[in-house]
């Protein structure tokens, strides 16, 4: 869409805004708007709520792995209120109680529920509840380690972890999905980011399994878990205390880490669980390039 620049006063420059996102964002007369200079582009925010964003989705066929990709998408993608045509209303609530945040069942029939977002966005949340999933993340490392270490292999506490991690990450891509970073330009990265940190809380939750099922942990698998544990914390406080050279050594660290794990791989008695660990390592190194493009200390 294009728009002729008008001078007014001879200092003035004025673009008019477009009808429809004027609609869509309740912008009146007499509203601040936010405008933010990211080089050759301006960015105009409003702090108004958009309406409620609706949607209708049959998953009468869908099974319970289609149904929670569906409504997990969904969810992330920004719809406050989701009409789904199926009759397994039970995985509804588990996704409820285990994925979305303020959201609720409003209305049901033996054949479709209704979800709605009954809570206001707390978009101003966005960095401590970032910041708290990387520590729910950290905290089931830590237990897994101190745990087996003691040779106790029942995990109840990692699950609930993993899907209180589930619930932060997805709330953190919602809002990213609805209304972007205060910086635009750092959105992508920061999705990137956030999305390999569900994954890393995967990994932990499969090794978690794995180990309770074979009731046993090699003494160099608990090792590199502690190495990978490490390597996580750093990577997390360089994310908050950002360091080009502290981020460079780390990229030798995981480097040298996968190196082992893998070189371990070929003779383990254990092979899945350190195959998880050169997953997790592998997340890791997969932030270095965002996490460099969404701090710019480099550029001064």
């Amino acid at each position: 869409m294009k728009r002729k620049v008008i001078q007014l006063a001879g200092k003035t420059f004025v673009v008019s805004l477009p009808s429809k996102w004027v609609k869509e964002w309740k912008v009146k007369k007499g509203d601040e708007l936010d405008v933010c200079e990211n080089g050759p582009s301006i960015i105009i925010k409003t702090d108004e709520n958009r309406e409620i964003k609706k949607a209708t989705v049959d998953a009468t066929h869908a099974d319970e792995r289609v149904l929670r990709w569906i409504l997990s998408s969904m969810h992330k993608k920004g719809y406050d209120e989701i009409e789904i045509q199926t009759q397994n209303i039970k995985i509804i609530n588990e996704l409820l109680k285990d994925l979305f945040i303020g959201f609720a069942i409003i209305h049901q029939t033996p054949n479709s529920c209704t979800i709605r977002s009954l809570s206001k966005e707390l978009d101003d949340q966005f960095e401590n509840i970032l910041r708290r999933a990387f520590l729910v993340t950290l905290n089931m490392a830590d237990q897994l380690h101190e745990k087996i270490s003691k040779k106790d292999f029942n995990f109840p506490e990692i699950a609930e972890l993993e899907k209180t991690n589930n619930q932060l990450t997805n709330f953190c891509q919602r809002i990213l999905n609805k209304r972007g970073h205060a910086e635009q330009a750092k959105t992508p990265f920061l999705y990137v980011i956030i999305w390999n940190l569900e994954k890393i809380a995967d990994d932990y939750k499969y090794l978690a399994e794995h180990t309770s099922t074979m009731k046993t942990c090699t003494p160099q698998t608990l090792k590199l878990l502690d190495e990978t544990n490490k390597l996580l914390r750093e990577y997390y406080e360089i994310f908050y205390k950002f360091e080009t050279r502290k981020l460079d050594s780390l990229a030798g660290e995981y480097k040298k880490l996968h190196t082992t794990i893998l070189s371990e791989l070929k003779t383990s008695k254990d092979p899945i669980s350190l195959n998880h660990l050169a997953h997790i390592v592998l997340k890791i190194a997969d932030f270095s390039a965002s996490t460099f493009a969404i701090n710019d200390k480099y550029a001064k």
